[in-house]
């Protein structure tokens, strides 16, 4: 049964970071999920193994992009470094808070 909720979890996490990068691009999609994935994440640390598991790795694993963000990182910074390494702090800074919000709440 962990298994059936750890996919469907997964594919659920996977097409909501799909429709958001198509209704707010790419960039801003990534930056939205990322940081709605690290505030999640911070709200369920606390449920356990299989909580986790099943919603941290699963639901919100699928969720937030780690290469997507590379990506986008790489084509804000084809022409000047400035508006990548923008993104990539603000993302960071922007993650970190979220999380540890969601571990305070």
């Amino acid at each position: 049964m962990t298994v059936v909720a750890f996919f469907a979890l997964a594919a659920v996490g996977s097409v909501i970071r799909w429709k958001t990068a198509l209704f707010f691009g790419t960039h801003k999609g990534t930056f939205l999920v990322n940081v709605i994935g690290s505030f999640c994440l911070g709200l369920v640390i606390d449920l356990g193994e299989t909580g986790i598991t099943l919603i941290g790795i699963g639901g919100l694993g699928s969720l937030t992009t780690f290469s997507t963000f590379c990506a986008n990182i790489d084509s804000l910074s084809e022409s000047n470094y400035r508006p990548g390494l923008l993104y990539a702090l603000l993302t960071v800074i922007a993650g970190v808070l979220a999380a540890t919000i969601g571990l305070r709440i």
